[in-house]
């Protein structure tokens, strides 16, 4: 009755093993799929059937269902894959190949398994494996090989222009270099103030901000007051000349490591690291008075106003500059003002 008692507790740790087993396989794969070689029965796990757009358990639990799966043009390289792990020549059954989705359109899996029950004799008869969706990883994938070959075509054909016209290459090089330079330079400046863009701030931020540097700082939103009564009144022209004097008239007051762009239209936005609130709300008041004195253009006058956000601890870029335009927002129901976070 002992030996009975300790051979049932055995087979219940044997259970719970599995089960623990198939929790941690669900947790890092995808779906997971168990065939039994006597019965000819695959179980797959209902994660399986999710990822691929299928109802739960909605398919025949036999190997032809995997097999009319796989892509055609995958077929062989997989199976062949299979065989040389029944072969013995191989550590694990391992192949990546496309899968039929319930809406008829394949995604690429990753395909990986072992046998982990055996039979007296050492026949395999239970293997267990997992698939794992790859398909954004191997569209990459493809998208560089397309360009690592279109980089190498591209090579090719400036050799051979090299042993052609080298002095004519030579010259349409540099002239290359100097335009793509002009075109990183555009790519990253706002053509009218020869500021940094909107763009290339949120990618300079972004930066900063991912590297872990979110030391103390602020974002300071800045709006120039009734600037289209310039453009309606004066044109375009006088108004471009007006936004152009804007950079520098405001870096004077600006530290090397402050970032200063425009935002768009008569709105300019500056990032100031290791600033906090009461040093944001201080820059942004001496600002709004230097704008405020400043004579432009024809005489014109302008003034601006300043929503100041402080960066919080687990913020998110676009939370604080929302917060600074909340700010600018307020600031413009008087103009000529700067306001903080309440």
């Amino acid at each position: 009755m002992a030996e009975d008692n300790g051979e049932q507790q055995e087979l219940e740790r044997l259970r719970s093993l599995e089960k623990t087993l198939q929790l941690a396989l669900d947790i890092v794969s995808e779906g997971i799929w168990d065939w039994n070689r006597l019965t000819g029965t695959v179980k797959r796990s209902a994660r399986w059937y999710q990822m691929l757009g299928y109802e739960p358990f909605s398919l025949p639990e036999t190997v032809d269902t995997w097999l009319e799966l796989i892509h055609p043009d995958d077929h062989p390289a997989t199976m062949a894959a299979m065989q040389r792990y029944l072969d013995g020549e191989a550590p694990l059954f391992s192949a990546r190949y496309r899968f039929k989705k319930a809406d008829g359109d394949y995604i690429w899996l990753q395909d990986k398994a072992k046998f982990v029950e055996f039979d007296a004799a050492g026949e395999p008869v239970r293997m267990l494996g997992a698939h794992q969706d790859i398909h954004h990883q191997v569209q990459a994938e493809e998208e560089q090989r397309q360009h690592q070959a279109h980089l190498e075509r591209l090579n090719r054909e400036l050799e051979q222009k090299v042993q052609e016209r080298t002095r004519a290459l030579a010259d349409a090089n540099a002239a290359l270099a100097q335009q793509l330079a002009l075109s990183r330079e555009q790519a990253c400046t706002d053509y009218l103030t020869g500021l940094f863009n909107r763009r290339h701030f949120d990618q300079l931020l972004t930066q900063h901000w991912y590297r872990g540097e979110q030391r103390p700082s602020a974002i300071v939103l800045l709006d120039l007051d009734y600037f289209k009564a310039v453009n309606d009144r004066l044109g375009h022209h006088t108004g471009d000349l007006v936004l152009q004097a804007i950079p520098a008239l405001l870096r004077p007051h600006l530290r090397h490591q402050d970032l200063l762009a425009r935002w768009g239209g008569e709105e300019f936005i500056l990032w100031l690291p290791d600033t906090d609130g009461a040093a944001a709300l201080r820059l942004s008041e001496r600002l709004r008075h230097t704008l405020a004195e400043a004579r432009f253009c024809r005489d014109i006058h302008l003034t601006g106003s300043f929503g100041v956000a402080v960066c919080r601890p687990g913020d998110q870029i676009q939370q604080v500059i929302q917060r600074a335009d909340d700010c600018l927002y307020r600031a413009k129901r008087e103009r000529n003002k700067v306001v903080g976070e309440r």
